[in-house]
């Protein structure tokens, strides 16, 4: 582990940041982070603000700033949804994070439920828009409508009322082209992260509106955090032990983040799986990581470590080290 932990200081981290999806500004804050604790571990870092998804532009950059393996603090499209994964994985550059094919099927909501609920994992009650609606009464409110394929909760309404839906659907429809109706959840809001095979402390978010939106979880200062999360340690245990078996159905790899609304009685529902959770100083990953007594600089080279560890075996080591000579 000394021996290469000393060589993958030799080599040159490219940090995706930036990107082109509505979540842009706060993937420039995730990556600045991980820049900054990168260069306190000691390793060679480069800056890549990516601004296209054109395959050539990007490696003209990569190649031009000579990258050996990326850490990927993308968020959102052309960040999570597999995007850049394939343009690297097409190019042989190692990569932190999942691969392409499981950043996809994370990314889209309505394929990820479809896939747990086959795999007896306890997941809403959901309808997909495009499949036909049941005529919902009174008593079917409140649902959540959430677009299949964005983050930070762009574009999620909680509707209370009939005469609302359409509204949220249209709303919806802004940020993706297919749109989920979700059975209302009534309850607390807890999330599980994972670090290579290492499920964290679980994490309860207390926050001032019905819904965990994006002001809550990147400006709100009244927004809680509590870690170990207060629940049943049965229940604690099921949510970490679910949080586990997502992360492996869904075929993720090196650290994600899935979120779990449970209900009165204290049953665990899984809502989403996150393939590149936020880096910022309002994000729930580092926070879990720092109470299982991990810093952020720690978390950030764990992720790398976990990383290039599976490309050894590949021979990228030795592909590098010609590279150089």
């Amino acid at each position: 582990m000394t021996q290469m932990k000393k060589d993958l200081k030799n080599l040159r981290i490219g940090v995706f940041r930036g990107g082109v999806s509505s979540e842009r500004d706060i993937s420039l804050i995730s990556g600045q982070s991980v820049i900054e604790a990168l260069l306190k571990r000691g390793y060679k870092v480069v800056d890549l603000d990516l601004k296209t998804k054109d395959e050539n532009e990007i490696m003209k950059m990569i190649n031009r700033n000579r990258v050996d393996i990326a850490f990927i603090a993308l968020h959102g499209q052309f960040g999570e949804d597999g995007g850049i994964q394939r343009i690297l994985e097409r190019n042989s550059l190692p990569f932190t994070g999942a691969g392409s094919y499981s950043s996809a099927l994370a990314m889209d909501k309505i394929e990820t439920l479809k896939v747990l609920k086959q795999n007896n994992i306890p997941v809403p009650e959901y309808w997909i828009e495009d499949e036909g609606l049941p005529l919902f009464s009174d008593r079917d409110f409140p649902l959540v409508v959430k677009p299949h394929c964005a983050g930070s909760s762009i574009g999620v309404n909680i509707v209370k009322d009939v005469s609302l839906l359409q509204k949220a659907l249209g709303e919806a429809k802004k940020y993706s082209t297919r749109v989920i109706v979700e059975r209302y959840i009534e309850g607390r809001e807890l999330t599980a992260a994972i670090v290579g095979q290492e499920v964290l402390p679980v994490v309860e978010i207390v926050f001032n509106k019905e819904l965990f939106d994006f002001f809550s979880k990147y400006d709100d200062d009244l927004t809680q955090f509590i870690v170990p999360a207060q629940v049943p340690k049965k229940v604690y245990k099921l949510i970490q032990d679910l949080a586990y078996r997502v992360y492996k159905i869904l075929a993720c790899r090196h650290f994600g983040r899935i979120d779990f609304r449970i209900d009165k009685k204290n049953n665990p529902y899984v809502l989403e799986l996150n393939s590149i959770p936020g880096l910022t100083s309002h994000s729930l990953l580092p926070l879990a990581a720092k109470e299982a007594g991990l810093t952020f600089e720690g978390l950030c080279e764990r992720i790398l470590n976990q990383a290039l560890e599976e490309h050894i075996a590949e021979g990228f080591y030795e592909e590098s080290a010609q590279k150089k000579n």
